[in-house]
């Protein structure tokens, strides 16, 4: 139920945001912008928050969700729509609106549906530490004593 409450968060999101770049300054239609919404959000969703997320931080996940974007909006522009307006600047300021939702969006899957606290100085899964001994240089009368 969380995944559905979270998709449904980013759906409704992403449309707003897409109606208000491409659909009020661009002038798509309400119908591409629903498809793309739907495309953007089940493989940003997919890939980027339950894939990506969880194995990296905040700053990754979002700049992939920022490349997933511009390269799947710029795609379905380019082909699937008659338009005169520039569409790599359109898809370029849907990237970045969706990549400013986005930064927000992941600490809320975090917290909420992940179950993960913020963990700044996080590396992933790797673990390494660094054997320390008490001495720094060796006693030189122990030496000798022995």
């Amino acid at each position: 139920m969380k995944h559905i409450k979270a998709f449904m968060i980013k759906a409704v999101s992403t449309f707003i945001l897409l109606f208000v770049i491409l659909g009020l300054l661009f002038n798509y239609s309400i119908g591409d912008i629903f498809i793309l919404t739907l495309i953007l959000g089940v493989v940003s969703y997919l890939l980027g928050d339950l894939m990506l997320l969880p194995r990296t931080s905040n700053l990754t996940a979002t700049v992939s969700d920022f490349a997933i974007a511009l390269l799947i909006t710029w795609f379905y522009l380019a082909n699937n729509t008659i338009s005169a307006t520039n569409v790599f600047l359109a898809s370029l300021l849907t990237a970045i609106g969706v990549t400013l939702f986005e930064i927000f969006f992941h600490r809320y899957m975090r917290k909420q549906v992940l179950h993960e606290k913020e963990d700044f100085g996080r590396l992933g899964n790797l673990r390494y530490n660094a054997e320390v001994s008490e001495e720094l240089t060796p006693d030189r009368k122990k030496i000798k004593e022995d």
